[in-house]
């Protein structure tokens, strides 16, 4: 068993090797970006960026007859005047957004809005005069708070109007984001309704610098992390340049309704991208364009010469032939066993015994029996085999626990290969598995516990019964053996085993102890040390019985009517503590983007910590509160 799974780790470490391996690597496509496709009407377009003139287009290796369009883009501008920054930041920003003027390359008109000027602020419409569009950025001063999600919505807003072939929205980031009304999600769907594309220049400590990414990565556009000073002008003539080799190609539309992957190939260089078209369809982003491609190991991005593939073939060698012997070991029964040494006793001198031959069950498969007893091993030298057993045990369930934990392992397995197969995840893999391997644990437990419960409630009618039949005149093991028959499960199962372990020749007050350790109840113990204290000092014994079976009684009512009155307080504490996160899924449900500012490094996550240590302080000091020992 042991090599098996040395066979097994193996294989699935060798496995992706070779994949990895064979594969040739992609291509990073650094400088071409494909950022949108427009499938509708007679004529399809894409568009981008790709240095040195449009690229070309294939499909199943064959070019697409193509005509490039009139590039004219219109600018928005905007400039994060939050006070916080330093003037130094602002002034790096008007000074480098200067020049993004009209006239200059394809830019036809400009706008300017800034971000914290009472909130977002015009502070000019579309222009095409340059000298006013250089005035509006050198105004700008810092005053207020921050709004970008309110800036990049109002940007968007103004190119909604504008007839120009591109659009894109140029944003200069240093802040947080303060006083916005909207939402990220709300400044992405304007982006998308203006077919707007988003170029962002941050400085990293941005708080919204990773939303900002992933905006650009849905919209199409640039994203540029500013690390010094001179970066905001070399940013800006980056910019520049992409506004310079934009492309936009109009094509015949494609037959079919199903998605369809197109090559494009950069005019310069051996830089292609693949992009899904869906017909009928407006697609931006690098996310919405990636083609659907089969995922790569992370292995592959790590071993790429020929020396690792010769060494990942001789590891794949290695581990199917560590397999197949392990497989054949497991298969064919050991000559050694015990099993086959006591053979020959167990042969009579006309041959072996009818029926020896034939199985007996699923476990004397020589498989399963291996894995099982590999099993049992590994739980007992980890310390939690016995808890098992007892667990099993107080459940009432015929199983060993070794049967039982290969069994709940195998199916947890095969559940989160199924779960990795139908979603292709492996997170949600190792959630269904993690699940699958707690759940019988939880079931048992909450088998034992209803067990138990029962069997002490049925504990005052058993004594009254049997201090019935003591009246009447029988023994105190004739009176358990009577009432054993007499009482439903669990109580009369574990009298009828008392019963018969004192025939075997246990003592009756040995068996009663097992009885209330394996039950795990205190009263039944008590019970116990009272038999054992009249045994010993003499007396009426069914006086005593009743007496025991009274105060139980009494015992059981008083823990009902505390139920009862602190009844209010469990409900309330349930539901005080299930109220936070049942909102925060349903908020996560209406707007995902204003839940998921808790989650971002920071205030977010000293908010969710101090959150979720005052739910626990809470809900200890209620549940100390309405638990009242009877």
């Amino acid at each position: 068993m042991r090599s098996a799974l040395l066979g097994m780790v193996f294989g699935l470490i060798a496995a992706p090797v070779v994949v990895a391996a064979q594969e040739d690597p992609a291509s990073d496509g650094s400088g071409l970006s494909v950022e949108r496709v427009d499938a509708r009407g007679e004529s399809w377009r894409i568009s981008g960026v790709s240095p040195g003139g449009a690229p070309t287009l294939e499909l199943d290796g064959e070019s697409l007859a193509t005509k490039q369009q009139e590039i004219t883009t219109d600018l928005v501008v905007v400039i994060d005047n939050d006070r916080s920054l330093p003037n130094g930041n602002l002034q790096l920003s008007s000074n480098a957004a200067a020049t993004l003027l009209p006239g200059v390359g394809p830019i036809g008109k400009v706008g300017v809005v800034s971000t914290a000027r009472l909130g977002a602020q015009q502070e000019l419409p579309l222009s095409a005069d340059p000298n006013a569009v250089a005035g509006a950025m050198q105004a700008v001063t810092a005053d207020g708070d921050s709004a970008v999600w309110d800036a990049i919505t109002r940007a968007a807003g103004l190119l909604e109007s504008s007839d120009a072939p591109q659009k894109r929205v140029v944003a200069y980031v240093g802040s947080g984001d303060r006083l916005s009304t909207s939402s990220p999600g709300a400044a992405e769907t304007a982006l998308r309704l203006a077919d707007a594309q988003l170029d962002v220049m941050t400085v990293p400590t941005a708080q919204n610098a990773a939303r900002l990414s992933e905006m650009v990565e849905a919209v199409g556009g640039s994203f540029t992390p500013l690390a010094g000073d001179d970066d905001y002008e070399q940013g800006t003539e980056d910019e520049l340049v992409r506004l310079d080799e934009q492309f936009s190609l109009a094509f015949s539309p494609l037959e079919g309704s199903e998605p369809v992957d197109l090559t494009v190939l950069a005019a310069q260089g051996e830089q292609t991208q693949v992009v899904s078209v869906q017909p009928g369809a407006v697609t931006t982003g690098a996310k919405s364009l990636s083609a659907v491609v089969p995922s790569s190991s992370l292995v592959q991005s790590i071993l790429s010469n020929g020396l690792t593939r010769w060494l990942a073939v001789l590891l794949l060698a290695g581990a199917v032939v560590g397999f197949v012997w392990s497989l054949l070991n497991m298969v064919v029964p050991d000559k050694d066993s015990l099993e086959n040494r006591l053979q020959v006793y167990e042969e009579t001198a006309e041959g072996p015994i009818e029926g020896d031959g034939e199985a007996h069950g699923v476990m004397t498969v020589p498989i399963l029996q291996r894995a099982v007893d590999f099993t049992g091993e590994m739980a007992e030298k980890r310390g939690f085999l016995e808890s098992i057993e007892v667990s099993l045990e107080r459940a009432s369930l015929p199983l060993r626990a070794a049967e039982a934990m290969f069994f709940v392992a195998t199916l947890a397995f095969l559940l989160g290969v199924v779960a990795v197969v139908l979603t292709g995840n492996l997170l949600m893999g190792l959630v269904v598995f993690g699940f699958a391997l707690m759940l019988p644990k939880a079931i048992l437990d909450m088998r034992v516990r209803r067990r138990q419960k029962k069997f002490v409630g049925q504990l005052p009618d058993m004594l009254a019964l049997l201090a019935g039949t003591l009246k009447a005149g029988y023994s105190i093991t004739q009176g358990f053996e009577a009432v054993s028959k007499e009482v439903d499960e669990p109580m009369g199962k574990e009298l009828r085993r008392v019963v018969t372990e004192h025939r075997l020749g246990r003592t009756l007050e040995d068996a009663l102890d097992s009885t209330a350790g394996r039950m795990g109840s205190d009263d039944f113990a008590w019970t116990v040390m009272a038999i054992k204290i009249q045994r010993e000092v003499g007396g009426n014994l069914a006086e005593l019985l009743m007496t025991v079976a009274d105060t139980m009684t009494q015992r059981e009512r008083l823990r009902r009517d505390v139920n009862s009155l602190t009844a209010e307080g469990r409900v309330s504490a349930f539901i005080l503590g299930l109220l936070p996160p049942a909102l925060g899924v349903v908020m996560y449900m209406m707007n995902r983007d204003y839940i998921m500012e808790l989650f971002t490094p920071g205030l977010g996550y000293v908010m969710i910590g101090a959150a979720v240590v005052a739910m626990v302080i809470g809900f200890v000091w209620m549940k100390k509160i309405i638990t009242i020992e009877v």
